[in-house]
């Protein structure tokens, strides 16, 4: 019986859930209501309010769920490990591990990344990716790496990771039209040679 019950929950979320996608969709997250996911689920109030307090604690709840997923694979990011497969042509397995969770993610993110989405939430990734690549650095802080660059840290750190977020947005925006093993292919190539350089538009990917 319990089995039965629990499957049913389960059902009953995903509906909620697929619902909730929808009308953000074609509404925008700030005039979904609860009774508009009820309606578009088939379920009653109440079996909403079993579930969630109200729509933003339902969003909300998803919204962890899934940044909770997207953060540990980010955290095993090292762009300092790129290169060496930039150099071997191959992608870094660490960026395919994280398209790969995008891809499993990819209705959520792609309505929550859209134009009537939360782009707070976008904003909460990319500053996951850029925290993971300043602590990437932090053992070279002793060798006073900082006069060393041509581009202050900071200013370095958003590029890399707003273009990173820009291109998983794009994926998502694309319909996933390329497998993770292609785009950490791109990825690899922008991250180690640039993107003028990764474009082909000049020479320069050999050592």
């Amino acid at each position: 019986m319990t089995e039965k019950i629990d499957r049913r929950q389960i059902r009953t979320k995903q509906l909620l859930y697929q619902a909730l996608m929808s009308l953000i969709e074609e509404k925008g997250f700030e005039n979904v209501t609860v009774t508009d996911i009820a309606n578009r689920a088939e379920v009653n109030r109440g079996t909403f309010y079993l579930h969630y307090r109200d729509v933003p604690d339902m969003l909300h709840q998803l919204k962890e769920e899934v940044f909770g997923f997207i953060q540990n694979a980010v955290r095993t990011l090292n762009p300092l490990e790129v290169r060496e497969y930039a150099y071997k042509d191959e992608p870094y397995p660490k960026f395919i591990a994280i398209f790969e969770e995008v891809g499993r993610h990819a209705e959520f993110l792609k309505v929550m990344f859209g134009p009537k989405g939360d782009i707070s939430f976008a904003i909460k990734v990319r500053e996951s990716i850029a925290s993971q690549i300043y602590n990437k650095w932090t053992p070279f802080q002793q060798q006073d790496i900082d006069t060393k660059l041509l581009i202050p840290r900071d200013y370095l750190i958003a590029y890399m990771s707003s273009a990173n977020i820009g291109i998983l947005m794009h994926w998502l925006a694309s319909g996933l039209n390329y497998t993770p093993y292609q785009m950490a292919m791109m990825m690899t190539r922008i991250v180690n040679h640039g993107p003028i350089v990764a474009s082909g538009l000049i020479d320069g990917l050999t050592p």
